[in-house]
């Protein structure tokens, strides 16, 4: 019997999901069976990494219950790659920024209070935890936040999972997406990239055959401010948001965590990074990209289908 395109919607780490699957329609059970397996590991993740489940290994870090205990592979390997960024970004991509969020509301219409402001920016910075491959040794103050690399993370998870299943899918945990094969009759998957400020408008639409692809922009969180918008992407040196830099950046590389951390990276950046131009620093990654500037001018080297 040939192969049907079977989806499931979920709702995990904050958003819509969508896992899309070509499957026989004949094996009902086994097709349930899949789609279970692939949401629970969502479920997983989401339990052992999210800052607002108390009892997630993420939160007994911060709370220092594991200092100076050899983490689990798992852990280790997240925190190697973030310490990878770090250096990757010129310092700019830091899990210890989240707790700026005490005091910018992005429900309102105030930037937070400048004194307040900088009583946290004295507990934000990654190499104060003294990370050493396995331990860490987290300092009263502060805490660590995964919301850069976790969905991402479950993106390249369940793309695995289907690959050792033999299943061509798309996996889209809000916006993060990534594929495990390319569709019956070698056909590329079709994905739509948002215009930074029309929100049901598609900026292009792009063929993905294989690998990850992550977005980033200033529409996603922000607040307006006497004209100016402040996205919820914040800096550790300043604990402001760039404001002169790129609207938004849709990334594509072999992963959806490297594309999704690429895509940061870009978006914290501003107009330079690491003394040169971002798009210079975008080219020399050597990863297919699509940007939008703040005039939204579209750039990049991604080939696109208006």
């Amino acid at each position: 019997m040939p192969q049907v395109l079977l989806k499931r919607r979920f709702k995990a780490m904050g958003g819509p999901c969508e896992v899309s699957l070509w499957r026989d329609p004949a094996i009902p059970a086994a097709n349930e069976s899949l789609f279970a397996q692939l949401q629970a590991e969502v479920d997983r993740l989401e339990a052992k990494y999210s800052r607002f489940q108390a009892t997630s290994l993420l939160s007994r870090i911060n709370r220092g219950e594991l200092n100076n205990q050899a983490l689990d592979a798992e852990t280790c390997g997240l925190l190697n790659y973030i310490g990878q960024c770090f250096e990757l970004s010129g310092q700019l991509f830091d899990p210890t920024v989240g707790i700026l969020r005490r005091v910018w509301d992005y429900s309102g219409i105030q930037l937070p209070d400048p004194a307040a402001l900088a009583r946290l920016l004295p507990s934000i910075g990654w190499p104060k935890l003294g990370w050493n491959g396995y331990q860490l040794q987290m300092v009263p103050g502060m805490a660590l936040d995964f919301g850069g690399v976790v969905k991402e993370f479950a993106v390249d998870r369940l793309v695995v999972m289907l690959k050792q299943a033999g299943v061509s899918g798309l996996v889209n945990l809000a916006g993060d997406i990534g594929t495990s094969g390319l569709q019956p009759g070698d056909r590329p998957w079709q994905v739509a990239v948002r215009h930074p400020r029309q929100a049901q408008t598609a900026l292009a639409t792009l063929d993905l055959a294989v690998g990850g692809l992550a977005g980033s922009g200033d529409y996603e969180r922000f607040i307006t401010v006497e004209g100016q918008r402040y996205s919820h992407l914040l800096r550790p040196d300043t604990g402001f948001p760039p404001v002169d830099g790129l609207a938004a950046i849709t990334v594509l590389a072999d992963s959806c965590l490297m594309a999704g951390s690429v895509a940061t990276i870009a978006m914290l950046a501003g107009p330079t990074l690491a003394g040169q131009a971002v798009h210079t620093w975008l080219d020399e990654m050597n990863l297919p990209y699509l940007a939008v500037d703040q005039a939204l001018n579209v750039f990049g080297s991604i080939k696109v289908k208006v």
